[in-house]
């Protein structure tokens, strides 16, 4: 009978372990994790929307990305690292910031986009960065 417990205590401990270091590499740690996007007019309202941020500039490289339904007048994008598509938090910084709206990622991927903006250098910080709709540009 102790043996077994032993075995179970173990199989438990083993499960804790494992499910600790789950929960670390899911979280970014530190740094800004999103960004939102506020005041965006009602004819884009229930569209999907699609948000890059690069290094800015000329020869900008693309460093984070993310996607949401447009609820509102808001999109709140949950960054994803460009290249690994894992959650990431970037440092507080300048940042090229561009979005796209559409119906549907089919509709972006097909090139029938009801909205492209940019934002060559915006300076984003804390948790969530918070850009107005009304700075972005046509480009």
């Amino acid at each position: 009978m102790k043996s077994k417990i032993r075995v179970i205590g173990v199989i438990v401990l083993v499960a804790l372990i494992g499910l600790s270091m789950a929960s670390c590499v899911s979280a970014p740690k530190g740094g800004m994790g999103s960004v939102t996007i506020v005041g965006i007019p009602g004819q884009y309202n229930g569209k999907f929307a699609m948000l890059t941020l690069d290094t800015g500039g000329s020869g900008a490289r693309n460093l984070a990305w993310g996607t949401w339904t447009i609820s509102g007048e808001l999109a709140m994008f949950s960054l994803l690292d460009w290249v690994t598509d894992q959650p990431t938090a970037l440092p507080d910084g300048n940042y090229g910031v561009n979005i796209v709206i559409a119906e549907n990622m089919t509709a972006i991927t097909n090139d029938q986009i009801d909205y492209v903006g940019i934002i060559m250098s915006k300076a984003l910080s804390g948790d969530s960065g918070i850009v107005a709709f009304a700075e972005f540009m046509s480009p």
